[in-house]
């Protein structure tokens, strides 16, 4: 067994073990979705459509650059343990494995965990390169640029922001602040370049200003301090509710805005059943810390409907974050502001009776909803 093959197989078993404990810590997420799963290695490529295209422009091309390049980067970033073999850290320092090799190695490892959000790009661009070749030669280099360099742009995000996953900065301002404050004013966005270019600015100053270290002094006492400290410990659920509401209202906000006036209403009313029940179960990650801490809880002098009161007002206190994200994107109405808060109440309701069988409760809260505003 060569290195390559040894390193491939850690990064295998690794991924192996987190999709496993992925799916115990956050079962309201798989749960939810257990065919989207498969198709969401096809959103790279349905992304490829609007992002290789020159002629792109306004929200579209925004909403769908940032979303790619989110879940680029998201997707190595919970990968990044199993990339790097962190639990045999010791056992692969000592083996005689030349600089050159193990950076080769390392290298091809992201790459094949990239998969399609690297090579989708690459290969349509050297598609555009075959299908420009006679206009490379000829000495027609503006035109060949032009057709060119959105996809190109693209590539070298995609490759940037992979590597940067497994590293120590966050892109907080090239992914995160910069497209929440640039929303007002995407439909203006005339080109593609404009979006690269102040991605690659933002790049800059995130790598050059530091954000400072979060305290952990004064964290709330109580129930709130365990909870707390979980979410602290346990990052990925947190960051995969996070990519999975912000991915939706990425998709959704493109979705939306480009259909039909008629068919808008249902599709904000479904757009806003998904975000609340995706924001409720962050309840099982609590019932679930109550759980495992039951012989300790039950020795404490505190009732257990005391303790579910904690855990629901920590929950919502969770989501708030997520609610200002859906304000921000300004895609619900106040009817369908409700139908959220009604989802969101029901899938909670569904968790504390009926752990296993919780998605009942908001389907059928969401069936007779719909029927009193439709049929009534």
């Amino acid at each position: 067994m060569n290195y390559w093959q040894f390193r491939r197989q850690l990064y295998q078993h690794a991924l192996k073990q987190w999709l496993e404990s992925l799916t115990q810590v956050s079962t309201g997420i798989v749960a939810l979705f257990p065919m989207a799963l498969y198709a969401l290695l096809l959103l790279p490529l349905l992304a490829l459509g609007v992002l290789a295209d020159k002629d792109s422009q306004g929200e579209s091309f925004f909403y769908t650059l940032w979303g790619y390049l989110l879940l680029a980067y998201c997707w190595i970033a919970m990968q990044k343990e199993a990339l790097a073999a962190a639990d045999y850290t010791l056992y692969d320092r000592l083996l005689p494995v030349p600089v050159w090799q193990r950076g080769a190695t390392e290298l091809g490892l992201l790459l094949y965990a990239a998969n399609l959000f690297v090579f989708g790009p690459a290969a349509v661009l050297g598609v555009m390169v075959y299908g420009h070749f006679a206009e490379l030669v000829s000495g027609e280099l503006w035109v060949s640029v032009t057709q060119l360099y959105p996809v190109s742009g693209l590539l070298v995000l995609t490759l940037y922001y992979c590597q940067s996953a497994m590293g120590r900065v966050k892109p907080w301002l090239s992914l995160g602040l910069l497209p929440l404050v640039a929303m007002p004013w995407s439909a203006s966005v005339h080109s593609p370049w404009l979006c690269l270019v102040g991605l690659a600015g933002a790049i800059l100053v995130e790598r050059t200003v530091r954000l400072p270290t979060p305290s952990l002094a004064g964290l709330p006492q109580g129930f709130w301090r365990l909870f707390l400290q979980y979410d602290l410990n346990q990052t990925k659920p947190t960051l995969l509710r996070a990519v999975v509401v912000l991915l939706l209202l990425v998709i959704g906000a493109t979705f939306v805005r480009q259909i039909d006036v008629s068919a808008k209403a249902p599709a904000s009313l479904f757009l806003a059943f998904v975000l609340g029940v995706v924001a409720a179960t962050k309840l099982l990650e609590l019932e679930s810390v109550r759980r495992d801490y039951r012989y300790y809880l039950n020795a404490l002098p505190v009732s257990h409907r005391y303790s579910t009161v904690q855990a629901l007002g920590y929950c919502l206190v969770y989501c708030l974050p997520a609610v200002l994200l859906i304000v921000k994107f300004n895609l619900l109405s106040l009817s369908q502001w409700g139908f959220f808060l009604l989802s969101y109440a029901a899938t909670q309701t569904g968790i504390l009776l009926r752990p296993g069988y919780y998605l009942i409760f908001p389907l059928l809260t969401a069936l007779v909803y719909l029927g009193a505003v439709y049929l009534v």
